[in-house]
């Protein structure tokens, strides 16, 4: 299936936000189903991943429009982001921060396991109307699983960039 319009012009901004470098890859369940279309975005060490269309999922989240990201450098990343979705569709969050327990594989050479996400300042309107804000996901150990909002966004602010965290006009 070929992704829509609005899809498309979420990974167009993204592509162009960071310098035309842009890879799409569909993550998948353990059983090779439900794929969830993740985007790494930028050429340097710290990049930018990702969901392109977790907008128009139905997920039990407070009222608005997401994509979840993370940033950084490790391989696990955008695997991360998929295996967040994939939990929180049995379950619901009606408040910040989303915190997604154990979604960090147990072979990713990692202290992490969860992560932690709160809305983006900024936003952005497709074609359809819809105004998109990024979950900025950042990843927890199982010591931070009582982690508050003004924690996550502060963990937040020193690791994504700085346009992420004011609203646009």
């Amino acid at each position: 299936m070929a992704p829509s319009e609005h899809h498309k012009e979420v990974a167009i901004f993204l592509k162009n936000e960071f310098d035309g470098e842009a890879k799409m890859t569909a993550y998948r369940d353990n059983k090779g189903s439900n794929p969830i279309p993740i985007g790494e975005f930028g050429s340097s060490k710290h990049k930018l991943f990702s969901t392109i269309g977790a907008f128009d999922m139905s997920l039990k989240l407070p009222p608005g429009n997401y994509e979840f990201a993370s940033y950084g450098n490790l391989e696990w990343l955008p695997n991360v982001l998929a295996s967040s979705i994939y939990w929180l569709k049995e379950r619901s969050c009606s408040e910040w921060p989303l915190v997604c327990e154990d979604v960090v594989k147990h072979n990713a050479k990692s202290t992490y396991r969860h992560m932690a996400f709160i809305p983006s300042a900024f936003s952005l309107k497709v074609s359809n109307g819809q105004i998109i804000q990024w979950l900025l996901g950042v990843p927890i150990t199982d010591e931070e699983i009582s982690i508050t909002v003004s924690q996550v966004l502060e963990k937040a602010k020193s690791v994504y960039p700085e346009w992420l965290f004011h609203e646009n006009a």
